[in-house]
């Protein structure tokens, strides 16, 4: 499964944001929350995995497009057979969980603290209703279902969500199983909707933005959880804490630029961000990388590749 660019772009800002920045527990709290809810897709993923399906199926993870009125979803998993169409949205909570039907309010107690979510059978009503509108503009007939997965074994769900598509993960088999025995038996063309479903597909960029003068620059020290800024000398990085040496750490330094920044650096950009002074020394790394080069003398830039971080073979000499 692959993270969406915006958990993506969280992932980097975590490791840069300066500690002192006014938004920097904010921004640790949001990368926790986006690392559970995807822990708990790949354990939804896994639980699908292991199911034996009666059908043809298809399943599309952490699938994000756009709607007519310009507003955005992200939808953790749909599963398309051709007799019906299961959207599911995974939730990693612990506590004791609670509904309100009549106020939409959806809530847990946890450590004797009461604590109110948004809620997510509305989120995944949201994706239902937008889901049908699209089968019937495509003229495709074929019932829409949805489910709340509670990926946390030790959460423990309220009688108050019994009447309501909640239930942990080890209930998965069993809801699949109610579909296909009480679905009418349709015939929908399934490759067509997969079809439709990989046009309508779109990379979301990331909720957030974030000027250089926030973050830590440099090359950081992965053994000092990216808390040091390491020395450049000769191809090689040196934490002056640890002593840990690398020379992969540019790969992985310009990974975090083009997650923050963008792909194209420019020679003026690279040396500020890596906090080398010298021209022609950054001149020099760049054309050893191997980086595409684009324009000439000061509109120069250099494309950094989606695959930076894993060129682990490449060297500077």
């Amino acid at each position: 499964m692959q993270k969406s660019k915006h958990h993506l772009y969280i992932e980097v800002l975590a490791k840069r944001i300066l500690p002192d920045d006014m938004e920097a527990s904010v921004i640790q709290q949001e990368f926790q929350r986006l690392e559970a809810g995807f822990a708990g897709e790949n354990r939804l993923k896994q639980a699908l995995s292991d199911y034996y399906f009666k059908t043809d199926h298809h399943i599309f993870y952490n699938f994000e497009c756009m709607n007519d009125n310009g507003f955005s979803h992200q939808i953790d998993a749909i599963l398309v057979t051709p007799l019906f169409i299961v959207i599911f949205e995974v939730k990693l909570l612990s506590g004791v969980l609670f509904y309100k039907p009549a106020q939409h309010e959806f809530y847990r107690i946890h450590n004797e603290k009461r604590e109110n979510f948004r809620n997510p059978l509305d989120q995944v009503y949201r994706h239902q209703l937008f889901l049908e509108q699209c089968l019937r503009k495509w003229q495709i007939t074929i019932p829409v279902y949805f489910a709340v997965v509670i990926a946390n074994q030790h959460a423990i769900l309220d009688e108050s969500l019994e009447k309501f598509p909640i239930f942990h993960i080890s209930g998965v088999p069993n809801f699949i199983e109610n579909l296909y025995r009480n679905t009418a038996n349709s015939n929908a063309n399934m490759s067509l909707i997969v079809a439709k479903l990989n046009q309508l597909y779109q990379v979301l960029p990331p909720r957030r933005s974030i000027s250089l003068n926030r973050v830590r620059k440099g090359a950081l020290c992965r053994q000092c959880d990216y808390e040091i800024v390491m020395n450049y000398h000769y191809g090689t990085f040196t934490c002056k804490v640890c002593g840990a040496k690398s020379r992969n750490a540019i790969f992985e330094t310009l990974y975090h630029y083009r997650v923050l920044m963008g792909d194209k650096i420019s020679n003026r950009q690279f040396r500020d961000f890596f906090g080398i002074h010298s021209l022609q020394s950054a001149s020099k790394i760049l054309v050893r990388l191997g980086l595409k080069r684009h324009g000439t003398k000061k509109g120069t830039y250099y494309i950094i590749p989606e695959d930076i971080s894993e060129w682990k073979r490449k060297r500077l000499r």
